[in-house]
């Protein structure tokens, strides 16, 4: 073979016409397409979503009722200026060992006490709510798991927190439990941890299976409600303080169990996405890198969506906010731009919103309603759990079998209406569900001092709360799997917005009715006061779950 020719070289026979090209650089291979998780990637992300949501709502539901009964023994003592205390005795840290004396269930202290929950509550919702967003889109970026343990980090350390305030109760002012929503800043807490939660299921989960996914994950925060809040209730006889540290334990297990079992569900396509515009050769390291935010697909620059925002990369604090506030505006117009979008996130404003009365209010409501101890009345809250766990495993589970299947009785009946799609189904559960609300409300609101009147009330309502899920569910098919997390960070800002206002405005009307009751004749402090007005919260509850019905029908 003879050597190639040189350049140098004058022309020959054997010399080409045209000069050789180049050799053409390997192309990097095409990225392959996105696996579909298996079964088995299913079960166990659910598994351990399910197992955590599990941890961390029984740390809370068995402090609920001791943590009540610690605040109201605080205010009772302050309010009697230590009167109270010396005629029941003291106990652990001068708190009275009597937390159901009938003194502490006076209008002016339950109205305190309703006060002080709510507006803790309010400032540790805040702060999440106000970074909830670039934490979601940051979830979306770098990952679900590194995002899920700073959120559930903040809030142990909020938790502590509260317990420092009621321990030192005669250092602190009661109000300074407040300041615990600071802490919510690091990882934006309950708002990134639910968000995430709902994601990290989605991520893996077909179509066609995630309102059960999601009725079994919404079911596993209800079984600590119905097993620990009695459990606490009755740890209050023994030493309220004893479920407080049980619960913090509970809770940084379940922190561990974060640590060690969640894996990364972030969807392969964005991770690639990433990657590609990270590794690009023609972005150098000094370059900003883009995104784009939208409805279509994301590139290193350019995208399908008709509504599209490119962000740089900040540099300086200017930048930052800046980005934030461009990204905001993106999510906003991308929402406004869906009617439906619009319209379903009014239905879980107004669902979040109305909750919070019997939230906030159930155990010192019953408390006071049936003349019961706080460790009785917890058991009203349980008996709610317990009906709506059995909701979510069972009634639910079953209707969405029973409409959408072609075996179904319906299919011969009325072929031209069943079996219903999805989108029909989960509409006509939200329908029903947001009946039984209505219906529940009312049944508590009534001024009737009977237990089976309330705890009548109680199961409708407890039927109802599975509202959620088949709206969750519609909403979830209007959106793709890139922009999901961002879409479930909108939906956990408005039901936090929707508490931070539900809760001031419960306890609010609650105080009212309690001051229109005194206002009788006869009505005197400790006397039955606000029996008659008590149940103006969940009036004012019943009436929003009936717009919610009504949007759900329109």
């Amino acid at each position: 073979m003879s050597p190639p020719p040189d350049d140098t070289d004058p022309p020959t026979e054997q010399t080409p016409l045209l000069p050789p090209s180049p050799s053409p650089s390997p192309s990097p291979p095409p990225s392959p397409p996105p696996q579909k998780p298996s079964a088995s990637q299913l079960w166990s992300t659910l598994l351990t979503v399910t197992s955590l949501s599990f941890l961390f709502n029984t740390g809370m539901h068995i402090t609920i009722a001791p943590s009540l009964a610690i605040l109201q023994g605080i205010i009772c003592r302050n309010y009697y200026d230590k009167g109270l205390v010396d005629s029941i005795g003291v106990g652990l840290k001068g708190l009275p060992t009597n937390f159901e004396d009938d003194r502490c269930k006076v209008g002016p202290v339950q109205s305190e006490v309703a006060e002080v929950n709510a507006w803790k509550d309010v400032f540790e919702i805040l702060p999440a709510v106000a970074l909830a967003i670039p934490w979601g889109v940051l979830t979306d970026r770098i990952g679900r798991k590194k995002v899920l343990l700073l959120a559930l980090f903040g809030g142990l350390l909020n938790e502590a927190w509260v317990r420092l305030v009621y321990w030192f109760s005669d250092i602190f002012p009661v109000r300074a439990v407040w300041f615990g929503g600071l802490f919510q800043l690091i990882g934006s807490g309950g708002t990134t941890f639910t968000s995430i939660a709902y994601v990290l299921v989605a991520d893996v989960c077909p179509a066609e299976q995630r309102s059960t996914a999601f009725g079994y994950l919404l079911a596993s925060s209800i079984v600590p409600r119905f097993l620990f809040v009695p459990i606490g209730g009755a740890l209050i006889a023994y030493d309220a303080w004893l479920a407080m540290w049980i619960g913090f334990l509970v809770q940084v297990v379940g922190y561990m169990v974060a640590v060690v079992f969640v894996h990364e569900t972030l969807p392969i396509a964005s991770s690639s996405s990433s990657s590609s515009s990270s590794s690009s050769g023609s972005t150098s390291p000094d370059q900003s890198s883009t995104f784009v935010v939208g409805a279509g697909e994301e590139t290193n620059g350019s995208t399908t969506s008709s509504t599209e925002l490119v962000v740089t990369k900040p540099k300086t604090v200017k930048q930052h906010v800046e980005k934030y506030l461009e990204k905001a505006k993106a999510v906003g117009t991308w929402t406004l731009q869906n009617p439906k979008v619009v319209l379903l996130l009014l239905c879980f404003w107004l669902y979040q919103m109305g909750e919070q009365a019997e939230m906030l209010l159930m155990i010192q409501y019953a408390s006071k309603r049936l003349r019961w101890s706080l460790g009785k009345a917890s058991l009203l809250p349980s008996l709610g759990a317990l009906t709506n766990l059995l909701t979510l495993t069972l009634l639910l589970p079953f209707l969405s079998t029973f409409l959408s299947s072609p075996s179904s009785p319906f299919s011969s009946i009325s072929p031209h209406f069943f079996p219903l799609s999805e989108p029909a189904k989960d509409s006509l559960l939200a329908q029903t569900f947001a009946a039984f609300l209505t219906l529940g409300c009312l049944f508590i609101a009534l001024p009737i001092p009977s237990f089976g009147f309330l705890a009548s009330g109680e199961i409708l309502y407890s039927a109802g709360a599975a509202l959620s899920v088949p709206l969750r569910s519609l909403i979830t098919n209007l959106v793709d799997a890139r922009h999901r997390a961002t879409l479930y960070t909108i939906i956990s800002v408005c039901t936090y917005g929707a508490t931070s206002a539900g809760r001031p405005v419960a306890a609010g009307l609650f105080s009212v009715g309690l001051e229109l009751g005194e206002g009788g004749p006869g009505k005197g402090k400790g006397d039955g006061d606000g029996m008659q007005w008590m149940g103006l919260p969940f009036v004012v509850a019943g009436g929003m779950f009936a717009v919610c019905l009504g949007v759900s029908v329109s």
